[in-house]
């Protein structure tokens, strides 16, 4: 086994960490674990480990997914044996909780990230700005950005919509699809929804529940998972 697929949730104060930062807790926990990651050739040679698609900073996740490649002398411990060392490793806020083998390295491509969160409006108002957004046949949304101004129509990326009552606001749930033009970003859609409800166009507690990759195996068949 040389390359692993490495499942893992964030949460609790890990939940800021900077994308490059995350990599570098995970390789601290490698580290830690006494797991040794290959390392690339030249002046310069670094872990041959990378994140899945970057979280925004803030966000809980479940199902993350980290791909490395093993060192030759490690290529012997099984799934178990690595999560084992990895769960008691992770800092706080990082949990393991599954390993597989990774194969012949796979290329991570997400295709869709589901997301929840909380918004600040009542349910009712939520759901009919959702039943107006899957009435409409384009929703184009300006993004601006340092490199400049850009349209982005969410009715090309936003799906599986869905809202339910909170004591306070309520819960709002979507997917958004990954193409090779781009992806929505999850504040745009919340924005949207909320100016229509008419509530504050804030999202608060947001999670991403799993990232959907091209040509990788479902969740449920991890072989080193434990329970």
């Amino acid at each position: 086994m040389s390359w692993l697929l490495v499942r893992y949730d964030r949460f609790g104060a890990a939940r800021y960490l900077s994308h490059l930062d995350t990599a570098r807790a995970i390789q601290r926990t490698f580290a830690r674990a006494g797991i040794a990651v290959a390392r690339s050739q030249g002046m310069r040679p670094k872990a041959r480990l990378s994140l899945g698609l970057p979280l925004p900073v803030g966000t809980a996740a479940e199902n993350e997914l980290i791909l490395v490649e093993l060192a030759g002398d490690e290529a012997g411990r099984g799934p178990l044996e690595l999560l084992g060392a990895l769960r008691a490793a992770a800092p706080e806020g990082l949990a393991v909780t599954a390993v597989d083998d990774g194969g012949q390295r796979p290329r991570l491509a997400p295709l869709q990230a589901e997301y929840e969160c909380d918004v600040a409006g009542e349910a009712a108002a939520i759901e009919r700005a959702l039943a107006w957004f899957a009435e409409q046949s384009e929703v184009p949304v300006e993004r601006v950005s340092p490199k400049g101004r850009k349209v982005v129509d969410l009715k090309k990326y936003v799906e599986d919509t869905w809202v339910r009552p909170r004591a306070r606001g309520a819960r709002l749930g979507f997917s958004v699809r990954h193409a090779e033009g781009g992806a929505a970003r999850p504040q745009e859609f919340v924005r949207l929804v909320a100016e229509r409800a008419g509530a504050e166009p804030v999202m608060r507690d947001l999670l991403r529940r799993r990232v959907t990759y091209k040509g990788l195996p479902a969740q449920d068949k991890r072989a080193g998972r434990e329970g």
